[in-house]
Protein backbone atom coordinates (compact mmCIF):
# COMPACT_ATOMS: atom_id res chain seq x y z
CA UNK A 1 0.00 0.00 0.00
CA UNK A 2 1.69 3.46 -0.78
CA UNK A 3 2.69 5.04 1.90
CA UNK A 4 0.85 8.74 2.18
CA UNK A 5 2.88 11.91 3.10
CA UNK A 6 1.29 15.24 5.04
CA UNK A 7 1.31 18.07 2.36
CA UNK A 8 1.65 20.70 5.03
CA UNK A 9 4.77 20.92 7.48
CA UNK A 10 3.04 21.80 10.65
CA UNK A 11 6.25 21.83 12.76
CA UNK A 12 8.00 24.53 10.32
CA UNK A 13 4.84 26.98 11.01
CA UNK A 14 4.78 26.46 14.99
CA UNK A 15 8.34 27.31 14.63
CA UNK A 16 6.92 30.18 12.56
CA UNK A 17 4.99 31.08 14.54
CA UNK A 18 6.39 30.44 17.70
CA UNK A 19 9.34 32.44 16.53
CA UNK A 20 6.94 35.43 14.77
CA UNK A 21 4.81 35.82 17.92
CA UNK A 22 7.89 36.03 20.07
CA UNK A 23 10.04 38.83 18.09
CA UNK A 24 6.42 40.40 18.17
CA UNK A 25 5.72 40.54 21.75
CA UNK A 26 9.50 41.57 22.54
CA UNK A 27 9.27 44.64 20.17
CA UNK A 28 5.79 45.63 21.77
CA UNK A 29 8.08 44.98 25.05
CA UNK A 30 11.03 46.83 24.15
CA UNK A 31 9.13 49.57 22.45
CA UNK A 32 6.90 50.32 25.43
CA UNK A 33 9.73 50.40 27.48
CA UNK A 34 11.21 52.83 25.75
CA UNK A 35 8.54 55.15 25.25
CA UNK A 36 8.39 55.13 29.18
CA UNK A 37 12.17 55.83 29.95
CA UNK A 38 11.85 58.73 27.63
CA UNK A 39 8.50 59.57 29.48
CA UNK A 40 9.94 59.21 32.83
CA UNK A 41 13.29 61.02 31.87
CA UNK A 42 10.73 64.08 30.33
CA UNK A 43 8.66 63.91 33.22
CA UNK A 44 11.90 64.51 35.55
CA UNK A 45 12.75 67.58 33.43
CA UNK A 46 9.57 69.06 33.97
CA UNK A 47 9.09 68.93 37.44
CA UNK A 48 12.97 70.27 38.04
CA UNK A 49 12.02 73.44 35.60
CA UNK A 50 8.77 74.03 37.32
CA UNK A 51 10.42 73.37 40.74
CA UNK A 52 12.99 75.91 39.90
CA UNK A 53 10.23 78.38 38.42
CA UNK A 54 8.38 78.25 41.65
CA UNK A 55 11.38 79.17 43.50
CA UNK A 56 11.73 82.27 41.44
CA UNK A 57 8.49 83.24 41.16
CA UNK A 58 8.20 82.61 45.46
CA UNK A 59 11.63 84.90 45.41
CA UNK A 60 10.07 87.64 43.21
CA UNK A 61 6.82 88.01 45.22
CA UNK A 62 8.66 87.95 48.74
CA UNK A 63 11.65 90.42 47.82
CA UNK A 64 10.46 92.35 44.89
CA UNK A 65 13.61 90.89 43.14
CA UNK A 66 14.37 87.73 40.69
CA UNK A 67 17.02 85.18 42.66
CA UNK A 68 19.81 84.15 40.44
CA UNK A 69 18.85 80.45 39.08
CA UNK A 70 19.94 78.14 42.22
CA UNK A 71 21.30 75.42 39.34
CA UNK A 72 24.36 75.59 36.65
CA UNK A 73 21.86 74.71 33.78
CA UNK A 74 19.45 77.68 34.22
CA UNK A 75 19.37 80.70 32.70
CA UNK A 76 16.97 83.65 33.42
CA UNK A 77 16.23 86.12 31.07
CA UNK A 78 13.89 89.09 32.73
CA UNK A 79 13.62 91.51 28.92
CA UNK A 80 12.58 90.56 25.85
CA UNK A 81 16.08 92.17 24.96
CA UNK A 82 17.80 89.86 26.73
CA UNK A 83 16.29 87.10 25.43
CA UNK A 84 17.43 85.01 22.74
CA UNK A 85 15.12 85.22 19.62
CA UNK A 86 14.88 81.53 19.12
CA UNK A 87 13.35 81.38 22.75
CA UNK A 88 11.02 84.13 22.14
CA UNK A 89 9.74 82.38 18.32
CA UNK A 90 9.37 79.14 21.13
CA UNK A 91 6.89 80.60 23.54
CA UNK A 92 4.97 83.14 20.89
CA UNK A 93 1.39 83.22 21.39
CA UNK A 94 -0.04 82.14 24.14
CA UNK A 95 2.52 79.30 24.99
CA UNK A 96 3.45 79.43 28.57
CA UNK A 97 6.44 76.11 28.21
CA UNK A 98 8.11 74.84 25.33
CA UNK A 99 11.22 72.78 24.21
CA UNK A 100 13.69 73.68 21.61
CA UNK A 101 16.49 71.47 19.85
CA UNK A 102 19.60 73.13 18.54
CA UNK A 103 22.66 72.70 16.93
CA UNK A 104 24.88 69.96 18.90
CA UNK A 105 23.62 68.28 22.51
CA UNK A 106 21.78 71.39 23.74
CA UNK A 107 18.41 71.28 24.47
CA UNK A 108 16.27 73.75 26.33
CA UNK A 109 12.97 73.42 28.25
CA UNK A 110 11.70 76.92 28.20
CA UNK A 111 9.22 78.54 30.70
CA UNK A 112 7.85 81.66 30.69
CA UNK A 113 7.09 83.10 34.48
CA UNK A 114 3.96 84.64 35.75
CA UNK A 115 3.13 87.37 33.16
CA UNK A 116 3.51 90.07 36.32
CA UNK A 117 7.53 88.67 36.33
CA UNK A 118 7.86 89.21 32.43
CA UNK A 119 10.55 86.75 32.65
CA UNK A 120 11.77 83.33 30.61
CA UNK A 121 13.27 80.85 32.59
CA UNK A 122 15.46 78.64 30.49
CA UNK A 123 16.62 75.17 31.40
CA UNK A 124 19.64 73.83 29.13
CA UNK A 125 19.04 70.20 30.07
CA UNK A 126 21.23 68.32 27.46
CA UNK A 127 23.67 67.06 29.77
CA UNK A 128 20.82 65.59 31.64
CA UNK A 129 19.01 63.71 28.77
CA UNK A 130 20.29 60.39 30.08
CA UNK A 131 18.11 57.97 28.12
CA UNK A 132 19.07 59.61 24.62
CA UNK A 133 22.68 59.20 25.79
CA UNK A 134 22.06 55.80 26.22
CA UNK A 135 20.23 55.06 23.16
CA UNK A 136 22.67 53.42 21.45
CA UNK A 137 23.57 51.19 24.40
CA UNK A 138 19.59 50.34 24.47
CA UNK A 139 19.54 49.44 20.61
CA UNK A 140 22.07 46.71 21.79
CA UNK A 141 20.35 45.57 24.74
CA UNK A 142 17.33 45.43 22.64
CA UNK A 143 18.14 43.63 19.79
CA UNK A 144 20.57 40.92 22.96
CA UNK A 145 16.81 40.47 24.55
CA UNK A 146 15.23 39.62 20.74
CA UNK A 147 17.99 36.78 19.69
CA UNK A 148 17.57 35.56 23.27
CA UNK A 149 13.80 35.93 23.56
CA UNK A 150 13.49 34.38 19.64
CA UNK A 151 16.49 31.10 20.35
CA UNK A 152 13.94 30.53 23.99
CA UNK A 153 10.85 30.36 21.60
CA UNK A 154 12.19 28.17 18.62
CA UNK A 155 13.61 25.98 21.73
CA UNK A 156 10.47 25.70 23.15
CA UNK A 157 8.99 25.31 19.67
CA UNK A 158 11.41 22.22 19.37
CA UNK A 159 10.29 20.61 22.97
CA UNK A 160 6.47 21.65 21.67
CA UNK A 161 7.09 19.63 18.42
CA UNK A 162 8.71 16.72 20.10
CA UNK A 163 6.32 16.24 22.62
CA UNK A 164 3.11 16.57 20.24
CA UNK A 165 3.44 16.49 16.74
CA UNK A 166 6.17 14.53 16.44
CA UNK A 167 4.62 11.66 18.54
CA UNK A 168 1.10 12.45 16.20
CA UNK A 169 2.98 11.99 13.16
CA UNK A 170 4.90 8.73 14.81
CA UNK A 171 1.35 7.35 15.15
CA UNK A 172 0.46 7.67 11.79
CA UNK A 173 3.45 6.02 11.01
CA UNK A 174 2.97 3.15 13.09
CA UNK A 175 -0.01 2.54 11.86
CA UNK A 176 0.53 2.52 8.05
CA UNK A 177 3.45 -0.20 8.52
CA UNK A 178 0.65 -2.28 10.76
CA UNK A 179 0.12 -5.58 8.52
CA UNK A 180 -3.09 -6.36 7.19
CA UNK A 181 -4.05 -8.97 8.50
CA UNK A 182 -6.81 -9.69 11.39
CA UNK A 183 -4.10 -9.51 14.07
CA UNK A 184 -4.78 -7.09 17.02
CA UNK A 185 -3.02 -3.86 17.07
CA UNK A 186 -0.95 -2.37 19.58
CA UNK A 187 0.00 0.70 19.03
CA UNK A 188 3.67 2.02 20.94
CA UNK A 189 2.58 5.40 22.36
CA UNK A 190 -0.96 3.88 24.26
CA UNK A 191 0.77 3.33 27.63
CA UNK A 192 0.84 7.13 27.71
CA UNK A 193 -0.99 8.76 30.50
CA UNK A 194 -1.76 12.29 27.96
CA UNK A 195 -4.01 13.30 24.99
CA UNK A 196 -1.41 11.41 23.09
CA UNK A 197 -2.01 8.26 24.74
CA UNK A 198 -5.63 8.97 24.64
CA UNK A 199 -5.50 9.31 21.10
CA UNK A 200 -3.41 5.82 20.44
CA UNK A 201 -5.85 4.04 22.55
CA UNK A 202 -9.04 5.12 21.03
CA UNK A 203 -7.46 4.38 17.71
CA UNK A 204 -6.21 1.22 18.85
CA UNK A 205 -9.53 0.27 19.71
CA UNK A 206 -11.37 1.35 17.00
CA UNK A 207 -9.05 -0.27 14.97
CA UNK A 208 -9.42 -3.76 16.43
CA UNK A 209 -12.82 -3.39 16.67
CA UNK A 210 -13.38 -3.05 12.85
CA UNK A 211 -10.74 -5.89 12.59
CA UNK A 212 -13.11 -7.83 15.11
CA UNK A 213 -16.19 -6.98 12.87
CA UNK A 214 -14.01 -7.82 9.55
CA UNK A 215 -13.13 -11.50 11.23
CA UNK A 216 -16.51 -11.91 12.00
CA UNK A 217 -17.79 -11.24 8.80
CA UNK A 218 -15.52 -13.40 7.17
CA UNK A 219 -15.96 -16.61 9.51
CA UNK A 220 -19.92 -15.70 9.15
CA UNK A 221 -19.67 -16.02 4.94
CA UNK A 222 -17.19 -19.28 5.83
CA UNK A 223 -19.33 -21.03 8.07
CA UNK A 224 -22.56 -20.30 6.25
CA UNK A 225 -20.89 -21.93 2.41
CA UNK A 226 -20.09 -25.25 4.98
CA UNK A 227 -22.51 -25.64 7.52
CA UNK A 228 -25.69 -24.81 5.11
CA UNK A 229 -24.34 -26.12 1.59
CA UNK A 230 -24.80 -30.11 2.57
CA UNK A 231 -28.34 -28.87 4.06
CA UNK A 232 -29.74 -27.17 1.30
CA UNK A 233 -28.00 -29.97 -0.98
CA UNK A 234 -29.92 -32.91 0.86
CA UNK A 235 -33.07 -30.69 0.38
CA UNK A 236 -32.92 -30.10 -3.23
CA UNK A 237 -32.00 -33.95 -3.93
CA UNK A 238 -35.00 -35.13 -2.08
CA UNK A 239 -37.44 -32.66 -3.13
CA UNK A 240 -36.12 -33.47 -6.77
CA UNK A 241 -36.59 -37.13 -6.37
CA UNK A 242 -40.13 -36.89 -4.80
CA UNK A 243 -41.24 -34.59 -7.85
CA UNK A 244 -44.16 -36.22 -9.48
CA UNK A 245 -44.54 -38.46 -5.86
CA UNK A 246 -45.75 -37.61 -2.57
CA UNK A 247 -43.01 -37.24 -0.08
CA UNK A 248 -42.63 -40.66 2.24
CA UNK A 249 -42.95 -39.65 6.50
CA UNK A 250 -39.00 -40.23 6.35
CA UNK A 251 -37.99 -37.65 3.60
CA UNK A 252 -40.71 -35.21 5.53
CA UNK A 253 -38.79 -36.14 8.89
CA UNK A 254 -35.64 -35.44 6.95
CA UNK A 255 -37.04 -32.13 5.74
CA UNK A 256 -37.99 -30.91 8.62
CA UNK A 257 -34.79 -31.97 10.21
CA UNK A 258 -32.73 -30.27 7.88
CA UNK A 259 -34.68 -27.02 8.12
CA UNK A 260 -34.60 -26.95 11.97
CA UNK A 261 -30.77 -27.74 11.35
CA UNK A 262 -30.22 -25.07 9.15
CA UNK A 263 -32.73 -22.73 11.31
CA UNK A 264 -30.21 -23.04 14.78
CA UNK A 265 -27.48 -22.59 12.18
CA UNK A 266 -28.24 -19.36 10.45
CA UNK A 267 -29.74 -18.16 13.89
CA UNK A 268 -26.36 -19.26 15.40
CA UNK A 269 -23.76 -17.74 13.28
CA UNK A 270 -25.78 -14.35 13.31
CA UNK A 271 -25.48 -14.19 16.79
CA UNK A 272 -21.52 -15.18 16.25
CA UNK A 273 -21.12 -12.11 13.95
CA UNK A 274 -22.98 -9.49 15.97
CA UNK A 275 -20.68 -7.40 18.37
CA UNK A 276 -22.83 -6.86 21.13
CA UNK A 277 -23.08 -11.04 21.56
CA UNK A 278 -19.68 -10.67 22.84
CA UNK A 279 -20.44 -8.38 26.04
CA UNK A 280 -20.09 -10.73 28.90
CA UNK A 281 -22.57 -11.07 31.97
CA UNK A 282 -22.82 -12.67 34.72
CA UNK A 283 -26.22 -15.24 34.83
CA UNK A 284 -27.78 -18.09 36.26
CA UNK A 285 -26.97 -21.18 33.74
CA UNK A 286 -29.24 -23.21 36.15
CA UNK A 287 -32.41 -21.45 35.19
CA UNK A 288 -31.54 -20.65 31.60
CA UNK A 289 -30.56 -24.55 30.89
CA UNK A 290 -34.15 -25.52 32.28
CA UNK A 291 -35.73 -22.95 30.11
CA UNK A 292 -34.21 -24.92 26.75
CA UNK A 293 -34.77 -28.38 28.28
CA UNK A 294 -38.81 -27.41 29.06
CA UNK A 295 -38.61 -25.84 24.97
CA UNK A 296 -38.04 -29.50 23.74
CA UNK A 297 -41.17 -31.89 24.23
CA UNK A 298 -38.97 -34.81 23.59
CA UNK A 299 -37.22 -33.72 26.66
CA UNK A 300 -39.83 -32.31 28.78
CA UNK A 301 -42.69 -34.75 28.72
CA UNK A 302 -40.37 -37.40 30.05
CA UNK A 303 -42.03 -40.02 27.81
CA UNK A 304 -39.45 -40.87 25.31
CA UNK A 305 -36.30 -39.69 26.73
CA UNK A 306 -34.68 -39.88 30.15
CA UNK A 307 -33.26 -37.45 31.71
CA UNK A 308 -30.82 -36.98 34.57
CA UNK A 309 -30.33 -33.59 36.17
CA UNK A 310 -28.45 -32.76 38.94
CA UNK A 311 -27.12 -29.33 39.63
CA UNK A 312 -27.66 -26.59 42.40
CA UNK A 313 -30.53 -24.35 42.69
CA UNK A 314 -27.86 -20.93 41.63
CA UNK A 315 -25.23 -21.94 38.98
CA UNK A 316 -23.44 -18.74 38.15
CA UNK A 317 -21.52 -18.11 34.83
CA UNK A 318 -19.75 -15.16 33.12
CA UNK A 319 -20.52 -14.98 29.54
CA UNK A 320 -23.47 -13.95 26.92
CA UNK A 321 -26.92 -15.40 27.57
CA UNK A 322 -28.24 -15.26 24.16
CA UNK A 323 -24.73 -17.45 22.75
CA UNK A 324 -25.02 -19.74 25.63
CA UNK A 325 -28.76 -20.38 25.12
CA UNK A 326 -27.80 -21.28 21.83
CA UNK A 327 -25.03 -23.67 22.43
CA UNK A 328 -27.62 -25.28 24.97
CA UNK A 329 -29.88 -25.81 21.86
CA UNK A 330 -26.87 -26.92 19.47
CA UNK A 331 -26.00 -29.96 22.43
CA UNK A 332 -29.75 -30.92 23.49
CA UNK A 333 -30.76 -30.99 19.50
CA UNK A 334 -27.61 -32.92 19.18
CA UNK A 335 -27.81 -35.82 21.35
CA UNK A 336 -31.71 -35.68 20.56
CA UNK A 337 -31.56 -36.42 17.06
CA UNK A 338 -28.39 -38.35 16.88
CA UNK A 339 -27.81 -39.82 20.79
CA UNK A 340 -27.10 -44.30 20.54
CA UNK A 341 -29.80 -44.32 23.53
CA UNK A 342 -32.82 -41.40 24.26
CA UNK A 343 -30.11 -40.89 27.85
CA UNK A 344 -28.38 -37.43 28.90
CA UNK A 345 -26.93 -37.11 32.48
CA UNK A 346 -26.06 -33.01 33.13
CA UNK A 347 -24.36 -32.25 36.62
CA UNK A 348 -21.74 -30.06 37.73
CA UNK A 349 -18.34 -31.76 39.65
CA UNK A 350 -15.97 -28.84 40.57
CA UNK A 351 -16.65 -26.09 38.43
CA UNK A 352 -17.52 -27.74 35.49
CA UNK A 353 -20.83 -28.43 33.69
CA UNK A 354 -20.72 -31.79 31.87
CA UNK A 355 -22.74 -33.44 29.95
CA UNK A 356 -23.16 -37.20 29.70
CA UNK A 357 -24.80 -39.30 27.05
CA UNK A 358 -23.96 -43.18 25.87
CA UNK A 359 -22.28 -44.21 23.00
CA UNK A 360 -21.97 -47.62 21.43
CA UNK A 361 -18.75 -46.51 19.84
CA UNK A 362 -15.32 -44.61 19.85
CA UNK A 363 -14.96 -41.10 18.64
CA UNK A 364 -12.64 -39.28 17.81
CA UNK A 365 -12.60 -36.42 20.12
CA UNK A 366 -9.56 -34.70 18.52
CA UNK A 367 -11.67 -33.60 15.55
CA UNK A 368 -15.45 -33.17 16.10
CA UNK A 369 -14.92 -29.46 17.03
CA UNK A 370 -13.99 -28.99 13.23
CA UNK A 371 -15.57 -27.27 10.57
CA UNK A 372 -17.67 -29.71 8.66
CA UNK A 373 -17.66 -32.81 10.90
CA UNK A 374 -20.29 -34.87 10.46
CA UNK A 375 -21.25 -38.42 10.30
CA UNK A 376 -24.52 -40.38 8.85
CA UNK A 377 -24.32 -42.69 12.00
CA UNK A 378 -23.58 -39.93 14.74
CA UNK A 379 -24.46 -41.54 18.08
CA UNK A 380 -24.80 -38.31 20.52
CA UNK A 381 -23.11 -35.09 21.61
CA UNK A 382 -19.48 -36.21 19.88
CA UNK A 383 -21.05 -35.20 16.60
CA UNK A 384 -21.29 -31.87 14.28
CA UNK A 385 -19.89 -29.59 17.62
CA UNK A 386 -18.47 -27.27 15.20
CA UNK A 387 -20.65 -24.30 16.15
CA UNK A 388 -20.56 -25.26 19.77
CA UNK A 389 -17.05 -24.64 19.96
CA UNK A 390 -17.08 -21.63 18.15
CA UNK A 391 -19.53 -20.28 20.98
CA UNK A 392 -17.19 -21.74 23.39
CA UNK A 393 -13.93 -20.37 22.03
CA UNK A 394 -16.45 -16.53 21.84
CA UNK A 395 -17.28 -16.27 25.47
CA UNK A 396 -13.45 -17.89 26.77
CA UNK A 397 -14.73 -20.84 27.90
CA UNK A 398 -12.80 -24.12 28.43
CA UNK A 399 -13.98 -27.31 27.22
CA UNK A 400 -13.01 -30.74 27.15
CA UNK A 401 -14.51 -34.04 25.13
CA UNK A 402 -13.47 -37.44 25.92
CA UNK A 403 -15.18 -40.54 24.71
CA UNK A 404 -15.01 -44.41 26.05
CA UNK A 405 -16.80 -47.31 24.65
CA UNK A 406 -19.75 -46.68 26.27
CA UNK A 407 -20.14 -43.30 27.54
CA UNK A 408 -19.20 -40.09 25.98
CA UNK A 409 -18.46 -36.75 28.03
CA UNK A 410 -17.82 -33.47 27.25
CA UNK A 411 -17.75 -30.66 30.32
CA UNK A 412 -17.55 -26.94 30.31
CA UNK A 413 -15.39 -25.10 32.27
CA UNK A 414 -17.05 -22.46 34.12
CA UNK A 415 -14.51 -20.28 35.88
Amino acid sequence: MKTEHPQGNLQRRVFVVFGSFTLALCLIYSAIGVLVAYGIEDRLLENLVNNEADYIERSLQESGEFPPPRLPEFSLYTSASETPPEFLTALEGEKRKAELFVAGRQHYHLRQLAPEAGAILAADVGELLTVSRQSSHLIWLIVFALLCTTLLALWLAHRLVAATIRPVLELARELESQPENMQPVALSNSHRKDEIGFLARTLQRNINGLRQAQQREAEFTRDVSHELRTGLAIATNTLTLARGRNLERRETRELESILASMNTTIGTLLALARAESFEHTTFNLRSLLEERLLARPEISTGKSFRLKLALPEALAATGNAQLTALLLDILLDNVIRHAAQPTLHIYKTGNALVFENPTERLLDTATIFNRGTHRTDSQGLGQGLYLAGRILNAQDWQYRATCTSQLFTFSIDLT
